[in-house]
């Protein structure tokens, strides 16, 4: 469903779900990442499972773990633009923190967004004016 020209509920949970998953596999070079979206207030989840690129599940195999998760963050950090940008354009609102965690074993993410209050501070101006 749609609001304003947005979207919400599943439909949004899915767009975002399919753009992450789609950054992963832009960023990593695979297809086999699924992706799971949660929203709830001024909070978006997104948990992927299967992350890992054959390089990296290798590495795991071999003991780099730690490896494998200091090459996540850092790209992370130099990929946070682009994360960001799906999130404020699939929900119309100001991303104002972005956390970033992996695991190897399984192979797993949570991409957590932290948006910005005006929907809430809008419903409160509202109810303050009647």
């Amino acid at each position: 469903m749609a609001v304003g020209g947005r979207m919400e509920g599943e439909a949004l949970r899915s767009a975002i779900s399919v753009a992450i998953a789609g950054l992963y596999r832009q960023f990593y070079g695979h297809d086999r990442t699924t992706a799971t979206t949660y929203l709830n207030d001024n909070i978006v989840l997104c948990v992927l499972e299967d992350i890992l690129t054959t390089a990296e599940s290798r590495l795991v195999t071999f003991g780099d773990s730690d490896g494998v998760i200091a090459g996540r963050v850092a790209f992370q950090t130099e990929t946070q633009d682009a994360f960001t940008a799906v999130i404020q354009d699939l929900t119309g609102r100001r991303v104002v923190a972005f956390l970033s965690a992996n695991q190897t074993t399984p192979g797993c993410a949570c991409e957590l967004f932290f948006l910005d209050s005006t929907v809430a501070v809008v419903d409160a101006a509202a109810a303050g004016s009647r």
